[in-house]
């Protein structure tokens, strides 16, 4: 007769939902003498839909949301409020945004410090501090985003508390400028939403390569204006102009990748939920499933898929680029012609795997977009999808462990545990679906939420934890 919390219906009009109430309040009269056969209700019962976070939603006859949600399917966040991992969370104060701005900027400082000092050899394998900073960061950073995607993708899973908020630092190693200061907090008269993600994205890879194009042209104008160098350390100069910009631009299309990825998989059509009222498609509304505040099918949302479908092209060409590139100049790298500004550029893509399996990063790219982007389309709240993402997960890494492309032990091994790391977190989401009513009586379910955050947030801390130990 009522609702469940989790779930979310919308009436057609106010006169169906108070015939609906009077209705059920007659079925619940005791009494002997209440005549019954007057009661009747013969109007459509609204679609029940599960809402994205089980715990927005309160259920009952107007389907109410809990504090910090509001409008369709509670997905809303009201004023005041921010959304974080798919969850609406109080905005932080001013001291918290700034804090988070600086942590961020001294991240990149810290990642830039070994690509600008990282010339000398580390150990006796010859490689760089640069080459073995870069192969580990890029494992880190690689699990971290694939690990905040699941808990976006699926959001429907009571996760843990705390993951959640692991998963909120975690995107700091996105570089995701709007999750670290929600513009929506402290400027109320400009709403970000996920249209000015996407270009805000796009603009900002844009600016990345224009800056990186405009400062190697003037160090090279500036090298050759100055006549107290020779020319063949005019050319080395140059070249090594070349490569830290090729390096930086990459590095940085390597890191926004995936959540660029997501944004585009956002606006598209297939990532439309219709709503409806009633029995007609007539009652019946589409709204984007990151941004519920967003209807579907209206004129600017035909211009924003069109946009989405142009920078589909970014999704596909980028991996291919990288392939074509690590292809054509990967074997250059130990010569020393100056021809081979790319291949040095580009060697944190492929120096830390073997000879044989120069493209592995290119099918890192595609398991990342696959996990984090293309599920999205999917849509579909249940166990199945999450399963197939599982199997998914699973079967990469049993391909990763038997060819076992990483050269350097260590690194192999940081790789394969955030590989199981990963697959650890879809299996322990299945189970998390499994409701508690279909759980024997005779089971000691008390500590079982402890337990599982425990085990998920140690699985998920494992990676971050191998690299300080060593």
């Amino acid at each position: 007769m009522e609702l469940n919390t989790g779930f979310y219906w919308k009436w057609s009009s106010d006169e169906d939902s108070r015939s609906y109430e009077n209705f059920t309040k007659g079925l619940r009269v005791k009494s002997d003498n209440y005549d019954r056969r007057s009661m009747r209700f013969d109007r459509p019962l609204p679609k029940v839909y599960a809402c994205p976070v089980a715990g927005s939603c309160l259920g009952g006859m107007q389907s109410s949301c809990s504090e910090g949600y509001e409008g369709v399917l509670c997905a809303v966040c009201s004023e005041g409020y921010h959304k974080v991992i798919s969850s609406c969370q109080k905005c932080p104060t001013l001291g918290w945004m700034v804090g988070g701005i600086v942590l961020a900027v001294l991240l990149v400082v810290l990642i830039m410090l070994p690509l600008i000092f990282g010339k000398k050899t580390c150990g006796r394998s010859g490689r760089s501090v640069t080459d073995v900073v870069l192969a580990r960061l890029k494992i880190v950073i690689g699990f971290y985003q694939v690990m905040s995607g699941i808990l976006d993708t699926f959001s429907y899973v009571e996760w843990p508390a705390v993951l959640l908020k692991l998963g909120t630092y975690a995107k700091f190693l996105q570089l995701n400028l709007l999750q670290i200061a929600s513009v929506n907090c402290f400027i109320t008269n400009t709403k970000v939403n996920s249209y000015t993600s996407l270009v805000l994205s796009f603009t900002i890879i844009i600016v990345s390569m224009v800056t990186s194009f405009a400062f190697f042209h003037a160090r090279r104008l500036y090298i050759c204006k100055q006549n107290v160098f020779q020319v063949d350390e005019r050319e080395s100069l140059i070249s090594g102009t070349k490569e830290v910009s090729i390096r930086y631009v990459f590095l940085f299309l390597f890191i926004i990748y995936p959540t660029a990825c997501t944004q585009i998989f956002h606006i598209l059509p297939p990532s439309c939920q219709k709503i409806c009222t009633g029995d007609h498609e007539k009652t019946c509304q589409s709204f984007l499933r990151s941004d519920y505040t967003l209807e579907c099918f209206t004129d600017t949302h035909s211009k924003f898929s069109l946009l989405a479908f142009g920078l589909l092209s970014f999704v596909v060409g980028f991996p291919l680029l990288v392939f074509f590139l690590l292809w054509k100049y990967h074997h250059r790298k130990s010569n020393h012609d100056q021809q081979n500004e790319i291949a040095a550029g580009l060697s944190f893509l492929f120096e830390n795997y073997s000879k044989q399996c120069w493209f592995w990063e290119v099918l890192e790219l595609v398991r990342k977009v696959i996990l984090t982007s293309v599920l999205v389309l999917i849509g579909d709240e249940s166990r199945t999808n999450l399963g197939a993402a599982a199997i998914t997960s699973g079967l990469y890494t049993v391909l990763f462990a038997h060819y076992q492309p990483v050269s350097d032990r260590f690194e192999h091994w940081l790789h394969l545990v955030s590989l199981l790391a990963t697959c650890a977190n879809m299996n322990v989401g299945m189970l998390l679906k499994i409701p508690v009513d279909n759980i024997s009586s005779g089971l000691n379910t008390d500590a079982e939420p402890i337990g599982i955050s425990v085990l998920l947030v140690s699985v998920n801390l494992l990676v971050v934890g191998m690299i300080v130990g060593e």
